[in-house]
């Protein structure tokens, strides 16, 4: 297991809390950069909580290692089924939901002349699809969609990437013809600069989700919550909100991240 931890100092006033970081294959490097990314974060959540954070970075290719998960006390997630697996296996609760502002939802993208190639199952097998790790959400969120279409890919028809961020470099080599991407992914609006268009889409997730584990107590995960929420009318915090892409805090339901857990297991 690839794990990457940056201790951020703060006033101590009880043991150092770990927090942990899956950002999925919308992430744009390993788990070091991810513990880097939310260093900022993490600073000013211990100013608040008056206690160390360590921020540990979790590889985005493993993302359902549930060993990894169980050693935090908080999880920022952004794919919702890891989310919904932490809520409903590993003892994880609600903190807050982290709107970016951004519609999220799985995306076919590729060139406006394929558009046509969507009309019917015969016209997609014609097409080959750059997506994430087959054990990734959006990658079954596609195929799932795929399947609805009538088209259920085969092995010459995909070519496996393992981050988002390289789907526009099998679009450009001719590798593939159609890429899968979240919407709310750093690539989304290169691809669109780029030129192409979305082809065809998903429903709408979640907002990705910070957790606690129910460990905690109680009281310290209200605490965490009235923190993060309090970060929205401070300015300066604020801003360490905004450097990891979040426009707004908002409550958290459990169910969503639960639905998609059991969507993503095929129930």
């Amino acid at each position: 297991m690839s794990l990457n931890s940056i201790s951020i100092a703060a006033p101590a006033a009880g043991p150092a809390l770990r927090l942990l970081v899956q950002e999925g294959t919308s992430s744009s490097g390993e788990s070091e950069y991810s513990s880097k990314k939310y260093q900022q974060l993490a600073t000013v959540l211990g100013t608040y909580l008056k206690r160390e954070i360590q921020v540990t970075g979790l590889s985005p290719l493993r993302q359902y290692d549930a060993d990894a998960i169980r050693q935090g006390d908080i999880l920022i997630a952004r794919p919702n089924a890891v989310a919904g697996m932490a809520i409903q296996t590993l003892g994880f609760v609600p903190v807050v939901a982290l709107d970016s502002g951004i519609k999220s939802q799985m995306t076919l993208v590729g060139p406006a002349s394929l558009k046509k190639n969507f009309k019917s199952p015969d016209e997609l097998k014609k097409l080959r699809f750059a997506m994430p790790p087959a054990d990734s959400e959006v990658t079954r969120q596609a195929l799932r969609l795929l399947a609805g279409m009538g088209f259920k890919p085969e092995t010459s028809n995909v070519y496996n990437v393992q981050l988002q961020a390289t789907i526009p470099f099998a679009l450009e080599n001719k590798l593939a013809d159609v890429g899968v991407v979240k919407s709310d992914s750093t690539v989304a609006p290169k691809m669109a600069a780029a030129g192409y268009v979305v082809l065809a889409e998903g429903e709408k997730a979640a907002p990705w989700v910070m957790l606690a584990n129910k460990k905690l107590g109680a009281e310290l995960i209200d605490q965490i919550r009235v923190a993060m929420t309090g970060m929205m009318s401070n300015a300066e915090h604020k801003a360490a909100l905004q450097g990891i892409r979040v426009q707004n805090v908002v409550e958290a339901d459990p169910q969503p991240y639960v639905n998609a857990y059991n969507r993503y297991n095929g129930k």
